[in-house]
């Protein structure tokens, strides 16, 4: 996950391509219980994190890239263009969190790749 720290009194952003930065202020973390691993602390601990994203209200997206996400990320995104990722595979919730974000980085970063032409990793 690459995420660039504050810069001269701005927020954190997640940097998806060089041009394109999406400050964390615009993801919604929702924490709940997992049922995942977890031993004694499954039942107790909210270790599964589900990373909202609005697509269609964000002002770091052009109309552009609001409609390559819709177009192919659709079957991740609810009807008010809400995109959701969840993680659930570890047993904390740091890890989960960071998890998420950098599946939500790598499915941004697909979806605005142009057509034909794969992001080198």
């Amino acid at each position: 996950m690459t995420v660039e720290p504050p810069v001269s009194g701005g927020e954190p952003v997640l940097v998806v391509t060089e041009e394109l930065s999406i400050p964390l202020s615009e993801l919604q973390l929702v924490f709940s219980g997992s049922t995942g691993p977890g031993g004694q602390n499954v039942n107790r601990v909210a270790t599964r994190v589900t990373v909202r994203f609005d697509v269609a209200g964000s002002p770091s997206l052009s109309e552009e890239h609001k409609q390559q996400i819709r177009s192919r990320l659709s079957t991740r995104m609810d009807k008010h263009g809400v995109l959701r990722i969840v993680s659930q595979k570890h047993r904390s919730q740091d890890a989960n969190r960071q998890a998420a974000v950098e599946r939500l980085q790598e499915l941004l970063r697909e979806a605005l790749a142009l057509p034909g032409r794969e992001e080198e990793q």
